[in-house]
């Protein structure tokens, strides 16, 4: 049954730490707490097609809120025993996709919540699932799903019977003339020519397919300077070409242009507003404004847009920083250390990071 009620908006903060070309201030939805409307480490985000806003957070719930962030509705995933749910998109019908990476299942509800759609079976064979994490829907209605531990690989599926289409990539590294592979696939993101962007965080860099699954190119190598990535965990481009990367290890969001350049950081490690501690996911809505899964602030935050040709002044930026002798911008230092470990499971395990 679905609680709804009514709450206050968000309430606009202001910090002079927070700087950027793209978006003009922030604005905070939630903070830390099971109640209404509240987060405990929210970890996927998604926009339906009136631009409310949907959060799934560590205690399994779905929560929606409208595009001024007053909460309207919340479902309860009915199993969160092995594990609690992580990766959202809307799909080309208007449902709220939630994946439950511990079951294997990939579920479709409609914007108030019912179940209308259920499909996903465990295993590692072509049309299986092995612990997907996110989800995203082309134009041309191909569901792709990300996996890793058991199979880093991205599958893609069709709309209509969920019937398998093909798979991109295995475990281990990529060369431009071999084989297509990743290390813990985690965000996806489907641009307005139908590529497919892949942060492919535990190799600190986004990868980039045409809608078939050819790979077109890659960036990003691991560090805290400009254009460099550290655990990037989620990815999306807006309708300008802009790629917005959520940076889980350095605390940050970093965007890059069409043609893959560094063009801003937005953010710092901290808990101020405009500051970020381990962010998960993001979320664009129509209008540009970028949500933010801020996990281990427990909070969502909105980074609203700014009005008229921001572009320009971005990329105007980018080329000024990007001459020879240009001072470089302070960097932020990675706030956690980070290993690898296999357990039973197959899965990876972050020191310092939430278990998935």
């Amino acid at each position: 049954m679905l609680a709804v009620v009514l709450l206050s908006g968000c309430r606009p903060e202001g910090d002079s730490a927070f700087k950027s070309t793209l978006f003009e201030r922030v604005e905070i939805i939630g903070g830390r707490g099971t109640g209404v409307g509240e987060f405990n480490k929210p970890r996927s985000l998604a926009v339906d097609r009136d631009d409310n806003l949907y959060v799934v957070d560590m205690t399994g719930r779905v929560q929606k809120f409208s595009w001024d962030g007053r909460y309207l509705a919340v479902w309860q995933m009915p199993q969160t025993d092995k594990g609690k749910p992580k990766g959202m998109c809307c799909d080309s019908e208007g449902n709220i996709v939630v994946l439950e990476p511990h079951y294997s299942r990939v579920n479709h509800h409609a914007p108030d919540g019912r179940l209308v759609r259920q499909w996903g079976t465990h295993g590692t064979n072509d049309g299986q699932l092995a612990f997907p994490r996110a989800v995203a829907v082309g134009g041309n209605g191909v569901v792709f799903v990300s996996e890793y531990g058991l199979r880093d690989r991205v599958q893609m599926f069709s709309t209509e019977e969920s019937r398998w289409l093909g798979t991109i990539g295995e475990s281990g590294d990529l060369s431009p003339h071999g084989k297509v592979e990743f290390d813990r696939p985690e965000g996806l993101a489907v641009d307005s020519q139908g590529r497919l962007f892949v942060a492919d965080s535990c190799r600190h860099r986004i990868q980039i397919f045409s809608a078939d699954g050819e790979w077109l190119a890659s960036y990003g190598s691991a560090g805290v300077a400009n254009g460099e990535l550290s655990y990037p965990y989620d990815v999306r481009v807006d309708n300008q070409g802009f790629q917005f990367v959520c940076e889980f290890g350095n605390s940050r969001i970093q965007v890059f242009d069409s043609a893959n350049r560094p063009v801003e950081i937005i953010g710092r490690a901290g808990s101020a507003p405009g500051e970020f501690s381990n962010p998960w996911s993001i979320a664009l809505d129509s209008h540009g404004n970028l949500y933010v899964a801020d996990a281990n602030n427990h909070r969502v935050q909105k980074l609203v847009r700014r009005k008229g040709p921001a572009s320009e002044e971005a990329r105007t930026q980018r080329v000024e920083e990007s001459k020879p002798n240009a001072s470089k911008r302070e960097q932020p230092s990675p706030i956690h250390p980070f290993h690898r470990s296999t357990h039973n499971r197959g899965e990876l395990e972050f020191a310092g990071a939430p278990r998935a």
